[in-house]
């Protein structure tokens, strides 16, 4: 099937930086475009585009699809230098765990199939990343269930579907992972609120910003709601409608990811930081699924943030940020009103384009990470990580984070 043609996919779905296709041809595959749009503060399109963003995501994705899905990765880990220093016994109950076990024997279960460029699948990443046709990527097609929203007293309350008879659903949930507490998290919040909530984590005591935990932790979000929603695990597994060890085995493949992706990284001298996976459930069975790039995660190399949190550092502070705030605030009690109509209408506010040197830095960001992960020139003439941190204005590098140290053996 020529991928080119408009006749030969239909769009299915496009987000702010997303397309989605379908074919009659082929009922039970998708085919994601990832476009060089990008998104800031859950805010949508921004005004401007970053070059090669899509082509990087789409190629990054393919390549830890299929690192996480060889058997031989998950036979080494536990041997791993960069995992020395976290909780050993903790570490010990993964391993030993059959979904672990699983890994062992046959990698990572994915939605991803092939990746495709014009009429040809994509094997040589180089020339892919050359060509200026996007490049496609082919998973398995899940069945969405969206959950039907109603107003009552006064109270937006979301009802999920009660039908789980599809073979291959997604699970409603945004399956979120923390090694620590970097600056921006969103947990430094949580827990000054709630310092209980540290027990919730499954951690002994109140981690310190900028330190990583003796363990990664696990929390969930709602994933088809208009703000994301921080749930319990109760919440989580009802609403998902996962019986009780489904639910396990995906919160198992989860962390075993985590650790997966923290050796990858760690490999090449960056920290992960936090991320998220999401999964669909295949036949009963959790599958990783969406994607996996520098907008799902956090990165840092020598105080650098490798990831969206750059361009959310270059806008904080800025009128439209604040004018956010003041409008999400003002959502909860015009429960009619969403909060970006209120700061585009009503505060006047909208994101202004990035100022030229802030562009040009931005522009780089995927082609270099892109070379230095995948370990190949797939992106000409990007200068090399360090030459590219070594380039950044203050104003994204974090100096508590440079001297927080990385986990290494």
């Amino acid at each position: 099937m020529n991928l080119t043609k408009p006749d030969s996919l239909q769009l299915a779905y496009e987000g702010s930086v997303k397309r989605v296709y379908s074919s009659r041809e082929q009922a039970e595959t998708l085919w994601f475009e990832f476009t060089d749009d990008y998104s800031v503060f859950d805010w949508g399109k921004m005004p401007d585009t970053i070059a090669h963003k899509g082509r990087a995501l789409a190629l990054m994705g393919a390549y830890f699809f299929e690192r996480l899905a060889k058997k031989e990765f998950w036979q080494k880990l536990s041997s791993s230098p960069y995992l020395k220093s976290f909780d050993q016994s903790w570490l010990q109950e993964r391993y030993n765990h059959a979904v672990f076990q699983n890994l062992i024997k046959g990698g990572v279960p994915t939605h991803f199939k092939s990746l495709a460029q014009a009429s040809s699948p994509v094997t040589d990443y180089k020339a892919a990343a050359a060509h200026q046709e996007p490049v496609l990527m082919e998973v398995l097609k899940a069945d969405v269930f969206r959950p039907e929203p109603r107003n009552i007293t006064g109270n937006t309350i979301y009802f999920y579907s009660n039908d789980l008879t599809a073979s291959r659903r997604l699970i409603p949930l945004e399956i979120v992972f923390r090694f620590g507490m970097p600056a921006g998290s969103s947990l430094i919040e949580r827990l000054d609120r709630d310092p209980s909530y540290v027990h919730t984590l499954g951690l002994k005591e109140h981690p310190k910003p900028n330190a990583f935990f003796p363990h990664p932790v696990i929390e969930l979000y709602t994933k088809l709601e208009p703000k994301d929603r921080l749930l319990s695990y109760q919440e989580a597994a009802l609403m998902a409608g996962l019986d009780s060890k489904t639910f396990e085995d995906m919160i198992e493949l989860a962390a075993d990811i985590a650790l997966g992706l923290f050796v990858i990284f760690a490999e090449r001298s960056i920290e992960l930081w936090d991320g998220k996976v999401e999964m669909i459930l295949a036949d009963g069975v959790p599958v990783l699924a969406d994607s996996i790039g520098p907008d799902e995660l956090r990165l840092i190399h020598k105080g650098c943030h490798l990831s969206k949190e750059m361009i959310r550092q270059i806008y904080r502070g800025s009128v439209w940020e604040t004018a956010i705030k003041d409008a999400q605030t003002r959502a909860k009690i015009l429960p009619n009103k969403g909060w970006k109509h209120i700061c585009k209408e009503d505060l006047g506010a909208q994101p202004e384009p990035l100022a030229p040197a802030d562009k040009k830095i931005v522009d780089s960001l995927y082609g270099v990470i892109a070379n230095h992960v995948i370990g190949e020139e797939v992106f000409a003439n990007h200068p090399s990580l360090d030459e590219y941190v070594t380039s950044m204005p203050t104003k994204v590098v974090s100096t508590e984070q440079a001297s927080a140290g990385s986990r290494k053996g």
